[in-house]
């Protein structure tokens, strides 16, 4: 089986960093999948996911899927918006996964969305309420990846806020850290972080990638 290529990408924010992406995308060529790690349009500007699914299609065409998650400025009351927008051109996962087979290999990638303005704005308020919240997105999260590690050569998780606490403490990030203990993926994808300056963290079995545009400034680019 020869690699699978992948590129994926977080925190564009187009109109914002949108020629900083096309300049990004000039020096890559077509992966066999594309993954977005939320946050690809600024401040839930729905019509701008039309400008930047153009531009990817402009620089590597379209024969590779698209994969993305919501991000926090893609608040709840777009996502249908956002999902009629990109159909056809693009799959949202929003708490599920999906199985495709690339070059041989079978890619499960789960993908989980992130919180809404109103739970985040929350988190010191209601403690109780919030780590009740937490578990359950936990346990949602321990069930996908069980359910797609038995289907799958190589299992990605694809979110958009950091899962580790070093770099997103106020996140609540150990409910992401007790989801994936039972059954780790090979590669967590994630963007949020734009001034990081570890942007590769390898924990156990598992790669965290952090994607942000502002922090990498490139595509990021992976054999698996």
């Amino acid at each position: 089986m020869s690699p699978v290529k992948l590129a994926t990408i977080a925190d564009v924010h187009s109109p914002k960093f949108l020629n900083e992406f096309k300049t990004a995308l000039s020096n890559c060529t077509p992966p066999d999948l594309f993954l977005f790690a939320g946050d690809m349009v600024n401040r839930g500007k729905v019509n701008e996911y039309s400008n930047v699914l153009d531009t990817v299609e402009s620089q590597l065409g379209s024969d590779f899927p698209i994969l993305a998650c919501f991000g926090n400025e893609d608040p709840l009351d777009i996502r249908d918006e956002l999902n009629l927008t990109t159909k056809d051109r693009l799959t949202f996962l929003d708490e599920r996964s999906i199985t495709l087979t690339l070059s041989g290999s079978r890619i499960a990638i789960v993908g989980m969305s992130s919180f809404s303005a109103e739970l985040l704005n929350a988190q010191s308020s209601a403690a109780a309420e919030m780590r009740t919240i937490f578990e359950e997105r936990a346990l949602q999260l321990s069930r996908l990846l069980q359910d797609a590690s038995s289907s799958s050569d190589y299992l990605i998780l694809l979110m958009h806020f950091s899962p580790l606490r070093e770099t997103n403490p106020t996140e609540f990030s150990w409910w992401v850290s007790r989801a994936v203990e039972t059954y780790p993926p090979n590669l967590i994808i994630h963007g949020h972080i734009h001034n990081s300056i570890r942007n590769k963290v390898e924990i156990g079995a598992t790669t965290i990638r952090n994607v942000a545009l502002p922090a990498i400034g490139s595509i990021t680019e992976l054999n698996l």
